[in-house]
């Protein structure tokens, strides 16, 4: 019995070792540049190999000092077209996946460095060593995949600080058929529930977004209510702002611990005269403010007369009637020429007459279903001008005071 594990275990090892140098020669990447500077590919792309998954997932190749990673990142700039990067990351584009080199100075180092400081379950700390072509594995790998397990691995005293983004993976795992136990997943809970977004580690609150309003890409953190905060009171004092009605609405009032953004809308305020370049100034301000002060990512729009999808039923026919249709403005560097409606550009901004749901003329609107057919959350738009009186008095600054105060639904 022994004998026949064995050679099963073999089999899978070889099949693994084929069905990857397959993937890697299908996207036209020299296998040699990665054996010559002992790179090793760690995370999803593994486990999904021996789940016998398609590798829809990044390539995440580490590497063992700097000058091997420089040595790497110098062949695919030279072959490869660039995706994105970051101070943690460079990505280039395959023929059917990206490969992600991990530069990040606290990522570098062997195997066992990597995969007990770095991740989180024993499920997630499988390797493929170029060098030797060979599998490496951390305890009861195996087993833990064969029972859909999610077994704590690794330096646990990450897990007090990480908590967040350890959950967010967990139910990313679930999807996959995977179990955890329920203390541990309550453990996680639990320490979460102590945790602001700014207390992350930086590398796990840091993300990579495309910038409409800069020729780069850019990589804010996940925003918090004393960044928020600090904005507000930052930007309350701007020239402009006293022309305009500014509300908050999307995401950020709604599910702040899912987005990535803060959403505001710009309106005409009655009587007051204002120009184009008056709204696109403050637009850009507003952005630079967010992004490069207090570090998030501000995404900014104009509609002359507010319409907000939460304030009316989950009913396409009802919402399609009541629509207005009317200027809507957003702001990108170049011009965006995947607007549908028709629209002029002027300086940075993109004035289009669209609808205030089937916003950019978007048929059929991404909005519109996510509030009919997925019974998404929203909550109504709140008036900056209230969070900064609120703010003004030098309220205590909590996410759970925040959303006792201001967020409201409409009751759809």
């Amino acid at each position: 019995m022994l004998k026949k594990r064995q050679e099963k275990s073999q089999q899978d090892h070889l099949y693994g070792v084929h069905r990857l140098l397959k993937i890697i020669e299908s996207n036209d990447i020299d296998i040699e540049i990665l054996k010559e500077n002992e790179v090793y590919l760690m995370g999803g792309s593994i486990l999904r190999l021996f789940m016998d998954l398609p590798l829809d997932t990044d390539l995440d190749l580490y590497f063992l000092d700097f000058e091997k990673f420089t040595n790497v990142n110098d062949y695919f700039k030279k072959n490869f077209k660039s995706a994105d990067d970051s101070p943690l990351f460079v990505n280039y584009q395959g023929k059917d996946l990206i490969i992600s080199l991990l530069n990040n100075e606290r990522l570098l180092g062997d195997y066992d460095y990597v995969s007990k400081t770095h991740y989180d379950f024993s499920i997630s700390a499988g390797c493929f060593d170029f060098k030797t072509e060979t599998f490496n594995f951390g305890d009861n790998y195996f087993n833990d995949l064969k029972n859909r397990k999610l077994v704590p691995y690794g330096d646990r005293g990450l897990w007090r600080q990480n908590s967040p983004a350890v959950l967010k993976r967990v139910d990313k795992f679930k999807k996959l058929g995977f179990t955890i136990d329920e203390d541990v997943e309550n453990i996680l809970k639990e320490n979460s529930r102590g945790l602001k977004r700014s207390d992350l580690d930086g590398y796990y609150q840091r993300f990579g977004k495309k910038s409409w309003l800069r020729a780069e890409d850019v990589y804010p953190i996940y925003p918090n209510i004393d960044i928020f905060v600090n904005w507000v009171l930052d930007i309350k004092d701007h020239p402009s702002l006293k022309k305009f009605n500014v509300y908050l609405w999307g995401g950020w009032i709604s599910r702040p611990d899912e987005t990535l953004d803060v959403d505001v809308l710009i309106t005409k305020r009655d009587g007051q005269h204002a120009t184009l370049k008056e709204l696109e100034v403050l637009m850009v301000d507003m952005f630079n403010l967010a992004y490069d002060i207090h570090g998030f990512f501000l995404d900014t729009h104009y509609m002359r007369i507010p319409q907000w999808i939460g304030d009316y039923p989950r009913d396409k026919e009802i919402l399609k009637s009541v629509e207005k249709k009317q200027l809507f403005i957003t702001i990108t560097k170049y011009e965006d020429k995947d607007i549908e409606c028709k629209y002029r550009r002027y300086g940075l901004l993109n004035c289009a007459y669209t609808g205030s749901f089937t916003l950019r003329g978007v048929e059929p609107s991404s909005l519109v279903h996510r509030w009919v057919d997925l019974n998404g959350n929203y909550a109504q738009m709140v008036d900056l001008r209230r969070i900064v009186k609120y703010y003004e008095n030098n309220k205590e600054r909590n996410m759970e005071d925040f959303l006792n105060k201001f967020q409201e639904y409409s009751g759809y």
